[in-house]
């Protein structure tokens, strides 16, 4: 069984949260932010039950084992979401948009990772 949660990042800057919707269904995503998927599709994409598609997706986010980008514009936080092609983000990127990516940990995303 998929239990709520919210894991706030070492910075203080993210919350992570897995939230229990009407019908049934689960939200993973970041607390204020538009991004987010489901325990459905995580469990199509890995082959697993929901259950443990949610964990091992959360133990992956909390581990530093997946790229978060944090989207702002004019220097404000627009969006943040989990990604696994940052330079695919770039070449959309406009004028007043920064693109940041980082690990939970607030370590930064560096092409060499």
């Amino acid at each position: 069984m998929i239990e709520p949660e919210e894991h706030l990042s070492p910075d203080g800057t993210l919350a992570l949260q897995v939230k229990l919707l009407d019908g049934g269904d689960v939200a993973i995503g970041f607390r204020g932010h538009a991004w987010h998927t489901h325990a459905d599709i995580l469990a199509s994409v890995s082959g697993c039950p929901e259950s443990d598609a949610v964990r091992r997706f959360v133990e992956d986010v909390l581990a530093d084992r997946a790229i978060i980008a944090v989207q702002s514009f004019d220097d404000v936080v627009h969006d943040v979401w989990i990604t696994d092609d940052p330079s695919s983000h770039r070449k959309y990127q406009q004028a007043n948009e920064t693109l940041n990516f980082r690990y939970w940990s607030g370590r930064k995303y560096t092409e060499a990772d």
